[in-house]
């Protein structure tokens, strides 16, 4: 019989929060990648993050398309944290990942067809300056984060 912590999980069980935002119905997720960027005497300098995508059905709520425009309308940026939340198979939360200082540097609609049935979605694409991952429980004090 095999272990609860050996079972993998599915991708299609997952809630995203954004702060300040109501729901965020996300039916896709790309989170980043991290790399860490080598100096000369191979001291490292920096770790760079790839960017979040998210992408939903389009509806009447403007909040992505407003955040996308805040941001390219003013020189500072409304950064915010964005959390994702694997859930296990009863719809606990089983892992979540806090991305920080969230900033929105792309914003896209799919296209639109006559002849199709397909939805409409909307995509966000969001740069991150870091995140955390928590196996079902409190980060502890002291850990190094990504």
């Amino acid at each position: 019989m095999a272990s609860q912590h050996a079972t993998p999980f599915t991708n299609m069980r997952f809630r995203v929060e954004i702060d300040g935002m109501e729901e965020t119905r996300a039916v896709e997720v790309i989170l980043p990648h991290a790399h860490r960027e080598i100096g000369p005497g191979g001291r490292r300098q920096a770790t760079q993050f790839d960017t979040l995508t998210l992408r939903r059905g389009l509806t009447r709520s403007g909040e992505w398309y407003d955040w996308w425009s805040e941001v390219q309308a003013t020189a500072r940026g409304a950064e915010r944290a964005v959390r994702v939340v694997l859930l296990d198979e009863r719809g606990t939360d089983a892992i979540s990942w806090t991305l920080r200082g969230a900033l929105p540097i792309g914003y896209a609609v799919s296209s639109l067809n006559a002849l199709g049935h397909e939805p409409v979605v909307e995509s966000l694409e969001l740069r991150v300056n870091g995140f955390e991952a928590s196996f079902g429980k409190a980060p502890k004090k002291g850990r190094k984060r990504a």
